[in-house]
């Protein structure tokens, strides 16, 4: 498990501590033991983060129901995220000229589109989830950002998707190896619907069906990482797809 310590400019997330520094990459040097208190952290021989004054946040919580499903437009959801997403730097929509990149974009985009199929005929996906684990470059990978963004949605209580919740875990399971630490952990802890408050207000609004300051909300998630908050973005889209392909009466079926 991973402990983040986080500046006050960062939203809140799981496994973390928010703390009143703008900077504090230089205080803090590898391999210095850390010890855990009930009031505090210590870290080396001369470090000490008191939590005494802290407040306890808590993931955004939410459970879906036959009537909320069906009075939600998730295929607009769908589309509006989509369109922002594709608007921002993500390997799924790479148009450089860099030939690894290009090939990462296309195995992206197949096994995209194999899990979409798969789910939507309800057929073992497994496998494809396997595939999209640790595919693209950096600390979270561009094919495990995408599963983060569908997991936060598909996998909210009382989604008839949540059903495959020990598919996806089994998937992780078995490709842990295959991408990062921090990559695995998140992943892991978006299929338990833990996730950071940026990505909570965007469900937010969609269960409330919210549309304001929804362009903020989402410009907001693009700024994660390099490319992170547009994968993820592409997931939450193509889960807004799926859902009303489940059953909201106004979907366009074919659009997967």
């Amino acid at each position: 498990m991973l402990y983040t310590l986080l500046s006050h400019e960062y939203d809140n997330a799981p496994n973390s501590c928010r703390i009143a520094l703008r900077h504090c990459d230089k205080l803090f040097s590898p391999g210095e033991p850390v010890c855990f208190l009930q009031d505090g952290i210590e870290v080396g021989q001369n470090k000490w983060i008191d939590l005494s004054h802290c407040h306890l946040w808590q993931c955004f919580e939410c459970d879906l129901t036959e009537e909320n499903i069906k009075d939600i437009n998730w295929y607009r959801w769908g589309q509006w995220i989509n369109q922002h997403a594709m608007s921002g730097n993500s390997l799924f929509d790479y148009c450089g000229d860099n030939i690894f990149y290009q090939e990462i974009a296309v195995q992206l985009q197949r096994n995209r589109s194999a899990l979409l199929k798969a789910m939507r005929c309800n057929e073992n996906f497994e496998q494809v989830i396997h595939s999209l684990i640790g595919l693209g470059i950096g600390l979270t990978p561009s094919g495990d950002d995408y599963l983060v963004g569908l997991s936060v949605i598909l996998m909210l209580p009382g989604h008839p998707a949540r059903k495959y919740r020990e598919t996806f875990l089994n998937a992780l399971r078995k490709a842990r190896e295959k991408t990062t630490l921090l990559s695995a952990i998140t992943l892991e802890a978006a299929i338990n619907q833990r996730y950071r408050q940026v990505i909570g207000d965007l469900i937010g609004k969609i269960v409330r069906d919210d549309r304001y300051l929804i362009i903020h909300t989402i410009n907001e998630i693009k700024k994660v990482g390099s490319s992170s908050g547009c994968d993820m973005l592409f997931g939450m889209a193509d889960a807004c797809f799926l859902t009303a392909y489940f059953g909201e009466h106004y979907a366009n079926q074919d659009h997967c």
